[in-house]
């Protein structure tokens, strides 16, 4: 693979401004958000909430959650990357203006792969359980920002990794949508509970026994016209 070194206006300064924090238990929290375990730790939690949420009907959910992830590995890393052929921060910038705490092989920048899936994660539980995205999109983030932070990308590599990975995650939840909408959030009706002490609720009457009772309309009868 032939790389090349171009960058966009924003992404030398943003780069150094990140990179260049260097505080210890940042650095150590960049390198656990840019770990295969803490990913594949995301994404079996995911799968799990899943499992809660939908229960017996977890299947499909599930099959779109690890076919979302494997899209957007296998797009990325065979054609995308390739193609756009963009040097590494680590190698394109000089040793001593950059602070490599997480080493990355010397392979295409853009898309960033971390942040395609991490966003391809977040995007397929907002569409299928709106309230994980509370959850879901700061870890999203922060993946993406801790790629920088461990000087093995640009910031134009995690931003299109992120439209990336939610335009993919975006194509295979839609189209089947069918299968899992209502689901989980169409309304069900409240079985009430009577508590045990509460007074018993009175008896009414036969419907035929209430029509009895009710007296008929009088007849008005009119007087001959003379």
């Amino acid at each position: 693979m032939t790389l090349t070194d171009w960058r966009l206006p924003f992404d030398e300064p943003v780069f150094h401004a990140v990179n260049s924090i260097g505080v210890g238990w940042l650095d150590a929290a960049f390198v656990a958000a840019s770990s295969h375990p803490f990913g594949l730790a995301c994404f079996l939690a995911m799968t799990v909430w899943l499992i809660v949420e939908f229960r017996k009907r977890a299947l499909v959910p599930a099959v779109q959650l690890g076919l979302t992830v494997l899209l957007v590995d296998r797009i990325g890393a065979g054609l995308i990357k390739p193609w756009v052929g963009r040097m590494r921060p680590s190698f394109a910038l000089a040793a001593d203006s950059v602070r490599v705490v997480a080493p990355a092989s010397n392979s295409g920048s853009m898309p960033s792969l971390h942040s395609s899936n991490a966003f391809a994660v977040a995007v397929v539980m907002a569409l299928l359980v709106p309230k994980t995205r509370w959850v879901t999109f700061p870890i999203a983030a922060f993946i993406a920002v801790s790629r920088l932070g461990c000087g093995v990308h640009w910031p134009s590599d995690i931003m299109a990794g992120a439209v990336f990975g939610s335009c993919i995650a975006v194509a295979v939840v839609l189209p089947s949508r069918k299968l899992t909408r209502g689901w989980k959030y169409a309304p069900q009706e409240k079985l009430v509970v009577p508590r045990p002490d509460a007074p018993p609720a009175p008896e009414l009457p036969p419907a035929s026994t209430v029509a009895a009772s009710v007296p008929a309309p009088e007849a008005k009868v009119e007087a001959p016209k003379s």
